[in-house]
């Protein structure tokens, strides 16, 4: 049985060659009683994993369960999970850190029968995770995707002022209902060096008031350096702002 497992440092593995590379899973674990899949797909998805079912020919062991997948689809995703494979006496996965109702979306991704598509419910679960993954299992595709639909959903709203954002639809919510979710895309993608898609994400964090980053926990939790990079963002926008109105 071959075991991964996010560890306390990056390190080489020399008996596994695998990187295995830090990562927080605070952040998730919160995430998962708010932003999880709904109780139908769920339980389908239980039904189907947590069952052996014609082609599986693995099974994953996450937080003691098993789950049974397929050898194809996880190699058609990861050259990581193809070199596994390579031996054909590997019957099984131990993945450590991961929640097994994490997991089960994530192959719900995966697997084309359950037709999931990303969505601002399940998209900062799935970019925490496709994050993890591409370091752990050289997974790109799900960050990828991660990216192009927070990209398209940041171009889909406006502020009204500091407290309050417009959607496309023309809801109105206040900002600190997303905040927590800005300050994790920021983060993850900070992690990465996409400064592009970093500096998309900060033009809407700097426009937010102080008092919404004291109020969040996920804003405490974040390194020092990105925080600076957050308010050194606001700093450089109120600058500019306070030049626009005063008269010259």
């Amino acid at each position: 049985m071959i075991s991964s497992s996010i560890t306390h440092d990056d390190y080489l593995n020399p008996d596994k060659e695998i990187l295995l590379r830090k990562t927080s899973t605070k952040s998730l674990k919160r995430l998962n009683k708010k932003m999880s899949i709904s109780n139908t797909d769920i339980n389908r998805s239980e039904q189907y994993f947590l069952q052996s079912h014609p082609f599986s020919d693995l099974t994953l062991i996450v937080q003691n369960k098993r789950l049974y997948v397929d050898k194809s689809i996880l190699s058609s995703v990861s050259k990581v999970f193809q070199s596994y494979f390579q031996n054909e006496n590997t019957n099984s996965i131990e993945i450590l850190d991961i929640s097994s109702n994490d997991m089960i979306e994530l192959l719900q991704f995966l697997y084309p029968q359950f037709q999931c598509t990303i969505n601002y419910e399940n998209v900062t679960v799935l970019l925490i995770l496709g994050r993890s993954l591409t370091q752990r299992f050289d997974i790109y595709f799900i960050s990828q995707s991660c990216r192009s639909f927070i990209l398209f959903y940041l171009s889909k709203f406006n502020y009204i002022h500091m407290n309050l954002i417009e959607q496309e639809n023309g809801s109105r919510l206040k900002i600190s209902t997303i905040l927590d979710n800005l300050l994790i895309w920021f983060r993850e993608f900070f992690y990465i060096n996409d400064e592009f898609i970093c500096e998309a994400i900060l033009e809407k964090l700097c426009q937010c008031n102080n008092s919404n980053f004291y109020l969040s926990k996920v804003f405490y939790e974040l390194k020092e350096n990105v925080q600076y990079h957050i308010f050194q963002a606001r700093a450089k926008y109120l600058e500019k702002a306070c030049s626009s109105i005063l008269p010259i």
